[in-house]
């Protein structure tokens, strides 16, 4: 059993230095190149201990040194149908792990980074702990019960990943919910703040997103 898997995809990486503080925090992980994550990975000073994909992104002589090296190499055809993200996190799946985090999964096309947050959808059906990171903050799906601590001044957002997520309640927070129902098409949940040392969320059922920035008023700039 691989406890802890740290997937790193070809989206923007953002601050490696970030990463790295991250990542070497992780005892026991395995590090997983998505194809062009590779790349974030060797910028960050780290090797792969997997590397996966089509390899359409990866200049063969990186793939070659890998595999020298004794990197595990899984290559898949470049008409499959599923994402390298999507392979990758079925394979952490596979192997035991219950906890992942996937870096490198927004920025870009913005139908990568859709599917990449779906993806969060089947790590919570696996009953696996699964979470998109950035140095602005990370994002999973709601386990029943969700617990916060010490992030006081932080803001959170709530969607619906689903037509409904019902019996939504949060403590904690600038604007307490009880047993209320977030859908899919509307943005109530945008935009809350933690005020308590201790913030729970619980969610009866349904795919509840949660977007949680790390500082106060520090988000990703826009053009």
């Amino acid at each position: 059993m691989q406890p802890y898997a740290v997937i790193v995809s070809g989206g923007r990486l953002g601050d490696p230095d970030f990463f790295r503080t991250q990542t070497e925090a992780i005892a026991g992980r395995l590090l997983i190149g998505c194809d062009g994550g590779a790349r974030h990975l060797r910028r960050a000073g780290f090797r792969p201990d997997v590397l996966l994909g089509d390899m359409d992104s990866l200049p063969s002589a990186q793939a070659v040194e890998y595999e020298q090296a004794g990197v595990k190499i899984l290559r898949y055809p470049s008409d499959k149908d599923f994402t390298d993200t999507a392979l990758a996190l079925d394979y952490a799946i596979g192997l035991g792990a219950r906890r992942i985090d996937i870096w490198g999964a927004l920025g870009g096309r913005i139908d990568h980074a859709l599917a990449n947050i779906h993806l969060l959808i089947r790590g919570r059906e696996s009953r696996v702990f699964t979470r998109i990171v950035d140095e602005f903050g990370e994002m999973f799906v709601a386990e029943a019960e969700t617990v916060i601590d010490n992030a006081a001044g932080c803001l959170v957002s709530l969607l619906a990943l689903c037509p409904k997520a019902t019996g939504v309640t949060l403590e904690g927070f600038q604007y307490p919910l009880f047993q209320e129902t977030l859908c899919k098409a509307e943005s109530r949940g945008i935009s809350n703040l933690i005020t308590s040392p201790r913030a729970v969320i619980r969610a009866a059922a349904g795919h509840l997103l949660v977007i949680r920035y790390w500082r106060k008023d520090v988000f990703p700039e826009v053009d």
